[in-house]
């Protein structure tokens, strides 16, 4: 397991923010994204040659505050905040997004470099909507609220030998259905003492189950929010701060 929790160019001085592996504290100097982007790699070349079935869990942080993008390390050294309010640009932003590309993109080769692709499921998601420097349009609110523009989120799964290519969806989805899809791809299910709250979208993604209805319900605490989405219909309750 690979933790972050300091500025994206290296570990700074303070004891308590560095990189982990597997609860074992390391030191890289670089961008974040790449080294992130270069751990995956590794697993997947390992796990290639070991013939063994494994799970990447790949969180990147970018496009996220602060907002670094490759080449300003001069700006990490600036910082004493991870907020990063006093800083960032819609072309930074642009070119977090654009560094992020290109590690998932080194993933993807090394899946196909090792003949894994057909029957390796990846799954590209967001935890939420976009902030500062996004554009959630048609929708409106980001990050922090419950309108739509802070709830909706990508969701792209690859499998090929299962799932056909540019498929669409009109299933209501949420975050925490991936793991019972996940688990019954993997031909088990979740602990009977421990249900999942989630659905098996198995059924939508690779067999063209007709769409189901799906109560959802969020909390947050900023504003006080509360919202339910029932069918077509949804209900929000936002306080103004």
């Amino acid at each position: 397991m690979l933790d972050y929790f300091t500025h994206k160019y290296g570990p700074p001085s303070s004891d308590t923010e560095d990189l982990r592996e597997d609860d074992v504290k390391i030191r890289h100097t670089g961008y974040l994204t790449d080294l992130l982007g270069n751990r995956a790699v590794e697993v997947v070349n390992t796990y290639a040659k070991s013939g063994q079935p494994f799970l990447v869990s790949l969180h990147f942080n970018a496009p996220h505050w602060p907002w670094e993008a490759p080449g300003d390390e001069a700006e990490s050294q600036r910082l004493t905040n991870l907020f990063h309010f006093d800083g960032g640009t819609q072309r930074t932003y642009r070119r977090m997004i654009q560094q992020m590309d290109l590690q998932v993109g080194r993933v993807l080769q090394a899946l196909d470099a090792n003949g894994m692709a057909e029957n390796t499921i990846v799954v590209f998601t967001s935890d939420n909507g976009g902030e500062r420097y996004s554009d959630t349009w048609p929708f409106t609110g980001r990050k922090t609220e419950l309108l739509e523009g802070g709830l909706r989120i990508p969701a792209v799964i690859r499998w090929p030998a299962r799932i056909a290519a540019g498929g669409v969806s009109d299933q209501v989805m949420i975050s925490m259905d991936w793991l019972p899809t996940l688990l019954a791809a993997a031909g088990t299910a979740p602990d009977p003492a421990y249900p999942s709250d989630g659905v098996n979208l198995l059924p939508s993604l690779s067999q063209g189950a007709a769409p189901m209805s799906r109560k959802l319900f969020w909390r947050y605490k900023y504003a006080d929010q509360q919202a339910a989405r029932d069918g077509d219909w949804k209900y929000l309750k936002i306080l103004s701060v």
